[in-house]
């Protein structure tokens, strides 16, 4: 999933279930904020030491091309942040293939639904685990390592209009190009799907699977009803799931928003957002200017030992997790 339903969604979900405008703002931010948490210097340890030196245990929960490409610590972003494992199968490599309704990602529910508000890292405990638990339905079939099982071949995009073949290099340019190699030399993820899983308004399918074809309308509409149960359990209201009219806006915004650039979609979300498009009772001045920003929880130390706090703990429990499971691929001390 990209910013639309990790910032986009998420903030919408969050103000319905009652949470205020800037704790909303927190979930949301620190939902996206695991895609965007990337060695921006990887040449270089001077931020890594400016963070030690600030009591800050960093652990990126996402890679840039060139920690794709150098697969430095490849598999302890991939599969807790982002592909977490359904543990089903008979070997390994399909028990850390991404299920939806997996086994893992209930417990994982069940940890976010435990979480109480007097955690005062509640906004970054159910941003960081809402970004996984939401990614199980957008990765599904998928393992966040490089492997066979991630081979993709006879890929079909179809948008929720007329079903349309489409070639990946008039769609993704230079993105289509590194998935063809990745998924030459060995597929790492979703790659060798390119950007299908993660476009809302996408119908796409595959020869190996969603041969079917996958509505990523209707995926996308599981997670937001599974999420906004979570967020209204934790923020102390009836659980209801979402409304009718609810859906209906949702779904609108699902599959009426239909373009491959990811900021065209998010600013979309955000002018929603801010004409209170989605009917927010207590609609309010944040809401009205809500948007992503990195610096907003970067340059607040708190806020950045908060959401690392949370990382390193979320990391540590699937970690703990898959060795209940005699998996042991992931690192028991941070790698950076």
């Amino acid at each position: 999933m990209d910013i639309d339903f990790h910032y986009g969604t998420v903030y919408v979900l969050a103000r319905w279930a009652k949470f205020g405008s800037e704790n909303a703002n927190l979930i949301a931010s620190a939902s996206q904020l695991v895609d965007d948490n990337f060695d921006s210097t990887p040449f270089s340890d001077e931020e890594e030491k400016r963070n030690i030196a600030e009591g800050v245990h960093v652990r990126y929960s996402c890679q840039n091309i060139w920690g794709n490409v150098s697969g430095k610590g490849n598999r302890e972003i991939w599969i807790p942040f982002h592909f977490l494992p359904g543990l089903e199968g008979d070997t390994q490599e399909e028990q850390l293939i991404c299920k939806k309704n997996s086994e893992l990602s209930k417990k994982l529910a069940d940890r976010l639904l435990e979480t109480t508000l007097d955690n005062t890292n509640y906004t970054f405990r159910l941003g960081v685990g809402l970004h996984v638990f939401a990614d199980t339905w957008a990765h599904q079939e998928f393992a966040g390592i490089n492997n066979i099982v991630n081979k993709v071949q006879d890929l079909i995009f179809v948008t929720s209009g007329s079903v349309v073949e489409k070639v990946l290099d008039d769609i993704l340019g230079a993105s289509a190009f590194v998935s063809k190699i990745l998924d030459e030399v060995m597929p790492l993820g979703h790659a060798a799907a390119v950007h299908c899983p993660d476009m809302p308004y996408l119908w796409w399918k595959s020869g190996e699977r969603f041969t079917d074809g996958r509505k990523n309308w209707d995926e996308f509409m599981e997670a937001a009803e599974e999420i906004f149960r979570i967020l209204q359990k934790v923020s102390g209201e009836e659980v209801t799931g979402l409304s009718e009219e609810q859906q209906k806006k949702i779904m609108k915004s699902f599959k009426g928003i239909q373009s491959d650039d990811i900021n065209e979609r998010y600013q979309e979300w955000l002018r929603r957002i801010h004409e209170n498009y989605f009917a927010i009772e207590d609609f309010d001045d944040n809401d009205a200017t809500a948007e992503y920003s990195i610096p907003y929880i970067f340059e607040d130390m708190d806020f950045r030992r908060q959401f690392y706090d949370e990382i390193n703990d979320h990391f540590d429990w699937v970690r703990d997790e898959l060795e209940e499971h005699d998996i042991f691929v992931l690192k028991s001390t941070p790698i950076y």
